[in-house]
């Protein structure tokens, strides 16, 4: 809270919330991360975080929330990542602070973010903003979240997660009136793997004092709403872990929401998880299959300036079955460009980036989109996959140890558009191996039946509905 003198701000390396614990944050009060990377170093005394390497596991967090339960950060104040901002150490000649290549003193996060990202193809050992890994019930309330170093907020093989009325923002004004390295102003396309907020499952957890019971390793029960989301990498990204022994993400809300600048609504890239195939009431099979996310609704969302709208994206490495994903009411309206090529408003790809074939391949079944509206002129993808795909065969795809299979996979991409309306003509338009069904009210997006692609149109003599209405929808992200 607020002390004498107008004291409003304090500064803080890794804490660690405990079960039961709800740290408020007051209105008119900043919790700075502090900018010693040796204060996020998961072993003291060994330097593993403000570092590029293979691996990307080297910080704590600074809020670090581990198999607990009942805990929350609520209130109407701020935490500020200060990502921008040059490093400091509090270890004499610190011989593992990077400096700017240039000269112009020690790198800041988001330097060492682009580095590892774009120059080097390696992986920056950032903080993330708030880290909740294997617990149950945590609530985010009304706090703002800002300038985050790396991720803002990961809740891994949580048990129960609401986010409501909060606000995530990166860069801040501040930080855009400033240049990273190469002299680049710091915007959400040079402020990387900055996510908002990213559910997903991870591994079963079997001790964990304080929390009792066997955690699975399961994303469930989460709820986002009321969120806004301006930032540089996936606005909400829906995760199902790598690989099987993962735990699964099902009942997952989106709910009256906007989203600005930012990658969009995405479901992936890791969608592989299933707790072994182990059976479970919550999860439905689809033709014998357990999906990895299933039981996902995103509705009345808002989406303007992402340059993805709404996404699912996987790969061979990495995939599973992705099933009864629900979008509808919701407006997006895309930039005329981004950095990575043209904006897509709607994306559904199991060729997210080349990998090596791991046998677990992408398979979504079940999509369905009712009462969605795009403004602007956009390109779409709706492609399902193929191992005989000539997609595969380009730069840095390999068949690995597996092989390629034979026969080829087929797993054709199944989705439902009922009221999809594009005001504009697609700049691009891609579909491929793809069971389309087009409600009664149908979509105005060009789907015609040809090989690979089956088109089952039930909008022939249908009811007339108008599309959804986006006349208010477009508005200044709140606060700023």
């Amino acid at each position: 809270m607020p002390g004498p003198n107008g004291a409003n701000a304090f500064i803080a390396g890794a804490l660690n919330l405990q079960s039961g614990v709800t740290l408020w944050i007051d209105d008119g009060v900043t919790l700075f991360a502090s900018r010693d990377p040796r204060q996020y170093d998961k072993v003291k005394g060994t330097a593993s975080c403000g570092i590029i390497t293979a691996s990307d596991n080297g910080c704590l967090a600074l809020i670090n929330a581990s198999k607990i339960a009942n805990a929350a950060v609520v209130g109407d104040g701020v935490i500020d990542g200060r990502g921008g901002s040059p490093l400091i150490s509090s270890v004499p000649n610190d011989p593992n602070l990077l400096k700017r290549p240039n000269g112009g003193g020690t790198m800041s996060w988001w330097d060492i973010g682009w580095m590892a990202n774009k120059v080097l193809n390696q992986a920056q050992n950032n903080p993330r903003l708030v880290q909740i890994s294997n617990g149950r019930n945590f609530t985010l309330y009304r706090v703002t979240l800002q300038n985050a170093p790396k991720f803002h907020v990961v809740p891994g093989g949580v048990e129960g997660f609401t986010a409501w009325g909060v606000k995530i923002y990166t860069p801040t004004a501040a930080y855009e009136a400033m240049t990273n390295y190469l002299g680049m102003p710091y915007s959400p396309d040079t402020a990387k793997n900055t996510d908002g907020i990213d559910p997903g499952s991870s591994g079963p957890i079997t001790s964990n004092p304080g929390n009792p019971g066997k955690l699975k390793g399961d994303a469930s029960n989460i709820l986002i709403a009321y969120t806004s989301i301006r930032t540089g990498d996936d606005n909400i990204a829906i995760k199902g872990g790598t690989g099987k022994v993962n735990g699964r993400t099902y009942n997952v809300t989106v709910a009256h929401s906007h989203f600005y600048s930012g990658h969009g609504m995405s479901i992936g890239s890791e969608t592989a998880g299933t707790d072994n195939d182990a059976p479970n009431p919550d999860v439905t099979p689809v033709d014998g299959i357990l999906p990895s996310v299933s039981n996902v609704n995103v509705y009345d969302l808002v989406i303007d300036g992402a340059d993805n709208g709404l996404r699912i994206k996987s790969d061979w490495s990495r995939s599973g079955l992705v099933s009864d994903i629900r979008y509808s009411n919701a407006c997006i309206r895309t930039p005329e460009s981004s950095s990575d090529g043209k904006p897509q408003a709607l994306i559904f790809s199991p060729y997210y980036s080349p990998t090596k074939n791991n046998g677990l391949y992408p398979s979504f079944r079940n999509i369905a989109l009712d009462g969605v509206r795009i403004v602007n002129a956009s390109s779409y993808t709706f492609q399902g996959f193929n191992s005989a795909s000539p997609l595969l065969q380009g730069s840095g795809w390999s068949a690995g140890t597996v092989g390629w299979p034979n026969p080829p996979v087929v797993n054709p991409l199944s989705i439902s558009l009922n009221n999809v309306v594009a005001d504009a003509a697609p700049l691009n338009f891609t579909v491929a191996d793809a069971l389309v069904t087009l409600g009664e009210s149908g979509t105005s997006l060009p789907f015609e039946a040809r090989s690979g692609v089956v088109v089952t149109n039930a909008a022939a003599g249908g009811k007339s509905v108008a599309p959804v209405d986006c006349s208010k929808a477009f508005v200044p992200f709140p606060g700023r």
